[in-house]
């Protein structure tokens, strides 16, 4: 069997619990491989995961969603990315019941962009995809073999229908553009730095406060549980030894029910389980069992090493050693916790400035790579600090436009998100006078669905955004004497005889915009022409 080496790998969503055992074991075991860490550290990453890596010259993390085709596009390129792990993804079942639709945007449509940043460039040579066991959906009671790799795919849950959906986008990308694609399904996961919405952390943490455990319906519920080492050693193994056009179960035999997990820690915690455990409601819907067939990954030389007793142990030394590590976690460790209910938004999980890329020496330096704004529990910005200055922002669906509502925030500046289309004059009169504010920041724009490759076959809704509208909102701000800030692009230049690829001559603000290989660009550079 021939073993496949990596050079320069991309892992997304690596601050959280399963990617970043992954990441700091190929960066500790693998010397020569480059390891690009993309994460947008929402509510459940935390770059502290990645603490054993920091320092490590093969290491580099950059901030940024995998929904942002020009980012990815950005990383590939200029890291030289040949390899994908993507591990990216909303995971939580009783998160997917109240807020499916992020499940979608993230599981589905952040997929979707990886793959066609993929196949618009051309150099990938491993994307492994990381899928879950839950697309097999409910396992039968007296079933004695697990669903084998070949099964049906029957999710039960939203969050499982997601992960399936985008399982068929990379098998339909491997078929249709030779995308040389791995999935992997993989049984529940626990260990150290696991955020405490799932059962084994949550169990941990309300026993260390003395509060009962609560158990969904009557506990009777199987589930399979492997130790976080186990599995950063199966991802090794498959990166190294999986064939093209594969899938992997990563699972385990052992099966344990939900109510023998709560009697466990009970007694690892000396409490009393009668008086400990508290059942409470069910999920809407709750698969009663999953159970996974692992020999073929057994046949690549992988096993499970770590026993249920001493993984536990494990686990348990690390929260009790580091209670503090996710912060305030009270609305995590409520029996039906929801996403938005988490205390403090993104800032108190990011043990670093909000908008840094580390280098690999573990230095913390500028960057404009930002992920999906998580809604604040703070006010809307208002601040008796900074009067003077009211914002009215175009663009709040977008990358930066998300950002710049954030910045605002934590600089406590007051701010609104214009309601009005840009072409639409009569709509941004009434926003400025309504808004009344003192800067106007546009950060709209048609950049394309999921690249630019979209604009050529859609040039009126382009130019109507990209030029008319930008130019339309500036003339209304030069009549109401207001400073109006465009955010633009420098895909309007390319290396020529003045700025050859490679001599550090770069273009400057005042150079006339000199690519026009993309009809995006062609209308970028038409604003710059009119300004």
């Amino acid at each position: 069997m021939a073993t496949y080496e990596p050079k320069n790998i991309l892992i997304t969503g690596a601050a959280g619990f399963i990617a970043s055992h992954v990441a700091n074991r190929l960066i500790r075991n693998y010397p020569d491989y480059k390891i690009v860490v993309l994460d947008k550290l929402d509510y459940c990453s935390n770059l502290k995961n990645l603490n054993p890596s920091r320092s490590s010259p093969n290491f580099k993390f950059v901030k940024g969603d995998i929904g942002s085709a020009d980012l990815v596009n950005y990383l590939l390129i200029t890291e030289s990315i040949d390899t994908i792990m993507h591990f990216a993804a909303q995971t939580h079942v009783d998160n997917s019941f109240g807020n499916s639709f992020e499940f979608t945007k993230n599981n589905i449509y952040g997929t979707h962009v990886l793959l066609e940043a993929c196949k618009v460039t051309g150099q990938i040579r491993r994307f492994i995809h990381v899928s879950t066991d839950e697309v097999y959906g409910e396992t039968e009671e007296d079933a004695v073999v697990g669903n084998h790799e070949a099964s049906q795919l029957l999710p039960t849950n939203p969050y499982s229908a997601t992960k399936a959906g985008a399982e068929m986008l990379v098998m339909a990308y491997g078929r249709s553009y030779g995308l040389p694609v791995i999935t992997t399904r993989g049984n529940n996961v626990y260990g150290p730095n696991q955020f405490p919405e799932k059962l084994i952390p949550k169990f941990i943490l309300l026993a260390m406060r003395g509060q009962p455990l609560p158990i969904h319906g009557d506990g009777s519920n199987v589930r399979s549980y492997l130790y976080c080492e186990d599995v950063a050693e199966a991802f090794e193994v498959i990166l190294h030894k999986g064939e093209v056009g594969h899938v992997y179960n990563i699972g385990t035999k052992k099966e344990r029910r939900v109510i023998d997990v709560a009697k466990d820690m009970c007694k690892l915690f000396n409490m009393d389980p009668d008086s400990s455990i508290k059942f409470v409601e069910n999920r809407p819907f709750n698969d009663q069992r999953y159970f996974l067939d692992d020999e073929k990954l057994k046949s690549l030389g992988w096993s499970e090493r770590t026993l249920w007793e001493e993984g536990l142990k494990k686990t348990i030394e690390w929260y009790t050693s580091n209670p503090n590590w996710w912060g305030d976690v009270s609305g995590a460790l409520l029996p039906h916790p929801r996403m938005l209910m988490m205390p403090g938004g993104v800032d108190r999980l990011v043990d670093g400035p909000e908008n840094a890329e580390f280098d690999s020496a573990g230095v913390s330096i500028n960057t404009s790579q930002i992920g999906v704004q998580i809604p604040s529990s703070k006010s809307s910005g208002v601040s008796a600090k900074k009067p003077a200055l009211k914002f009215l922002i175009y663009g709040k669906t977008g990358w930066i436009g998300g950002l710049l509502g954030k910045l605002c925030e934590k600089q406590q500046i007051r701010y609104e998100y214009g309601r009005g289309r840009l072409e639409d004059r009569s709509q941004l009169l009434a926003d400025i006078q309504t808004i009344k504010p003192t800067h106007v920041f546009n950060a709209a724009g048609v950049t394309g669905r999921p690249n630019v490759d979209w604009c050529e076959s859609h040039k009126t809704e382009t130019i109507r955004t990209n030029v008319s509208g930008t130019l339309n909102l500036a003339d209304v701000c030069r009549e109401h004497g207001l400073l109006m800030i465009n955010f633009a692009t420098g895909c309007i230049f390319e290396y020529d005889a003045k700025h050859p690829e490679g001599s550090g001559i770069g273009f400057k603000e005042e150079d006339t915009p000199n690519f026009t290989g993309s009809f995006y660009s062609k209308t970028k550079a038409m604003v710059i022409s009119n300004h």
